[in-house]
């Protein structure tokens, strides 16, 4: 029944169960789907902002995405994860978006720790992320979309796997082999 969810802090995940009965509540109490728009709507963000590399087109997707979510709620059926039903309408989006615009997106629209004090650990940090930058255009778009899941989107493995239709141990090994390529390709222009 509507109301029937208690609501964790909006810093921590809800479990798969708490996100069901949320979205079947939503279904029914409209002003309840603001609860998983604010579990969400960072994420969301984040994922589109690298997507698109436009913090006000990032926005306006953003909004689109939720205002798509929220009319199709009543036709949602849970199956284990509603971040993997929201966050396919957020990849519709931006491959809606791309078809009608060409796709340049730097790797600074990702959180990056702050840069040493140190100048020089600071020129060789920026170097790094440089090189990793361009490994990671260089990625064919199945990988890439990985790496946008789970490192900028803040996904679980499970998540990521019910989104794109693979086992959560699929996934996580997928994103292991990518990681191990990349830290071999990064490694290796060492010298």
């Amino acid at each position: 029944m509507a109301g029937s969810v208690s609501v964790p802090a909006i810093e921590t995940r809800w479990s798969t169960a708490d996100e069901e009965a949320l979205a079947h509540d939503g279904q029914r109490t409209p002003a309840l789907f603001k609860k998983l728009y604010l579990l969400w709507v960072d994420a969301i963000f984040k994922y589109l902002l690298h997507q698109v590399g436009d913090q006000s087109i990032a926005e306006d997707m953003t909004s689109q995405v939720f205002l798509k979510a929220f009319e199709q709620l009543p036709r949602y059926k849970h199956r284990g994860h509603f971040a993997a039903w929201l966050f396919t309408i957020a990849r519709n989006s931006a491959r809606d978006h791309y078809r009608r615009s060409p796709r340049e997106v730097p790797i600074e629209t990702a959180e990056v720790p702050a840069a040493a004090s140190d100048l020089l650990d600071g020129i060789v940090a920026a170097d790094e992320i440089s090189r990793l930058d361009r490994l990671i255009r260089a990625l064919p778009e199945d990988e890439l979309e990985l790496v946008r899941l789970r490192y900028v989107a803040g996904l679980s493995y499970a998540e990521i796997g019910a989104m794109l239709h693979r086992s959560e141990e699929a996934t996580r090994k997928a994103i292991f082999r990518l990681l191990g390529r990349l830290r071999g390709q990064m490694g290796g222009s060492n010298g």
